[in-house]
């Protein structure tokens, strides 16, 4: 008689794969003529905008560009501050080790590795840095799981494996636009940026339909005046996305990128807004594969291989507003803060106060302008961390982070010789753990057992409580069904016999028919 095995092939969680990529700078720019001339290097801050995030035949292909922006003092009288702003294109291709990946857009996080700018005339700034990129994208197993077994006196226990895959995934760039109301005319835009705030999402087949709010911050300096000031404009947003393989049922988790911002004058009311921003979307579909646990047969000795058997479930959902707060004493009390700018970190795990767990959080640097007496300008770089409040067990390696972060609200000011500043941190996403259940991969029957007539009928066996009716049976190669019938041991309603735990007891245990 031969032994009957059933199987089916899953997609499970196969790890991650990271790289990173340098993105170097070495550019002039610019200073036109129609504003003034450059008197000091203030500030430059490179960020990275990434327009194509693709992954797809075990390649990754991105294409955007480093944002480099420069905040210089002019030699008019007073703190008059001037943002300056080029695009250094880059485009990258990277060839993924063999195996099978998540087709959709990767996780992408950097951090500035150095920037060097200097005034070399008037009207010419040299710019010198590099962006270190990082890439993460999602692996998966094909994993072959034996879902039954039949034949040659075989006992099974099988198990339900419940989790989550990624059915799909999608990023868009969109734009909005809307009106700003700005105090007066010629004001100095030195920054405009946002945040994307999500709120409900309907899945249906091939698309995706979501809403929410960009929250939108014009920081200027009016004409004629050395202060900084801003001003906010919420944009309401219901946006539709097609995305192959979605389907009703499906989770979908959603977060928003503001990716640049414009104002355009209009002499016939305030000036037109254009926000530039990214959609991305994840379709999460739950799944449930019956897999066997152990095995053995009551006629011959059985050999069983194990496997494990990883899949992902929901650890937390992630839409929280986190405050961080950056300080330090000033080196002059007497300089008075004109306003700050926030770049952060990646978001990535770290270990916890208690020892065997994990936290997830990231640093950030708070860019903040000060004036002397003599209304010279100068950025003290503060850093700072922050965390999500929550802590889990295990390792890094036991969690998967599904997230983006975004500085919303800066405010930043000093209390006597102290600066102080503090910061909101939108966090949208969720994270997920990684289960390894432990099941059978592999079943081999060896030689059959002596003849049974010649053995014991009837075995005793003192019982552990909670010991499994199907481990006690296995050790006298019994069926678990005799054993439950023999001591009169009745399962609770929808629990298998296999499943089944006892009192501690003495059990009867009869040998195999």
């Amino acid at each position: 008689m031969e032994l009957k095995v059933f199987k089916d092939t899953i997609a499970a969680y196969g790890g991650r794969w990271e790289t990173r990529l340098e993105l170097p700078v070495e550019t002039e720019i610019l200073v036109p003529d129609y504003l003034p001339a450059v008197f000091k290097i203030v500030k430059c801050l490179i960020e990275p905008v990434l327009m194509q995030n693709h992954t797809a035949a075990a390649k990754w292909q991105g294409e955007g560009y480093l944002r480099c922006t420069v905040y210089y003092q002019s030699d008019e009288a007073g703190t008059q501050l001037y943002r300056i702003e080029q695009k250094f294109p880059f485009e990258k291709s990277v060839d993924l080790p063999e195996g099978r990946y998540e087709t959709g857009p990767a996780g992408v996080w950097g951090e500035l590795e150095y920037c060097n700018c200097r005034a070399i005339s008037e009207h010419r700034i040299d710019l010198r840095g590099a962006y270190a990129l990082g890439v993460t994208v999602q692996a998966v197993e094909e994993l072959e799981l034996l879902t039954s077994l039949a034949d040659c006196g075989i006992e099974q226990r099988t198990r339900v494996l419940a989790g989550k895959l990624c059915a799909a995934a999608e990023e868009k760039t969109f734009t909005a636009e809307s009106t700003i109301a700005l105090p007066g005319a010629d004001e100095v835009i030195l920054d405009i940026s946002g945040v994307f705030a999500p709120d409900t999402c309907t899945v249906q087949t091939g698309q995706v339909s979501c809403q929410g709010m960009l929250r939108v911050q014009a920081c200027y300096r009016p004409a004629g005046s050395e202060e900084i000031t801003g001003r906010q404009k919420e944009i309401p947003i219901r946006q539709t996305m097609e995305v192959p393989g979605a389907a009703e049922g499906d989770e979908c988790v959603f977060w928003g990128e503001v990716l640049g911002c414009t104002l355009a004058a209009d002499d016939t009311g305030d000036p037109v807004l254009t926000v530039t921003w990214k959609l991305h979307a994840e379709l999460w579909r739950a799944v449930q594969y019956t897999a066997v646990a152990d095995a053995y047969s009551t006629v011959c000795r059985t050999e069983t291989q194990g496997a494990v058997c990883r899949l992902l479930e929901d650890a937390c959902s992630l839409r929280q507003t986190i405050l961080a707060e950056a300080g330090d004493d000033l080196p002059d009390p007497d300089l008075e803060v004109k306003g700050c700018f926030v770049t952060l970190g990646a978001l990535l795990p770290a270990p916890g106060e208690q020892e065997g767990t994990v936290c997830f959080g990231g640093k950030g640097t708070a860019h903040v302008l000060c004036a002397d007496a003599r209304g010279e300008l100068t950025c003290y770089d503060k850093a700072f961390t922050w965390q999500l409040p929550q802590s889990f067990a295990g390792t890094a390696a036991d969690y998967c982070l599904h997230a983006h972060a975004a500085v919303g609200k800066v405010t930043s000011g000093k209390t006597g010789d102290r600066l102080r500043v503090e910061i909101e941190i939108a966090v949208d996403g969720q994270l997920l753990k990684v289960s390894a259940v432990p099941v059978v991969g592999d079943v081999t029957l060896g030689e059959e057992f002596p003849d049974k007539n010649d053995g014991p009928a009837l075995y005793l066996y003192y019982a552990s409580e909670g010991e499994r009716v199907f481990d006690i049976a296995k050790r006298y190669h019994a069926r678990a069904k005799d054993l439950a019938a023999a001591n009169h041991l009745e399962p609770e309603p929808g629990t298998p016999v296999q499943e089944m735990t006892t009192a501690r007891t003495c059990l009867l245990i009869p040998a195999a028919l």
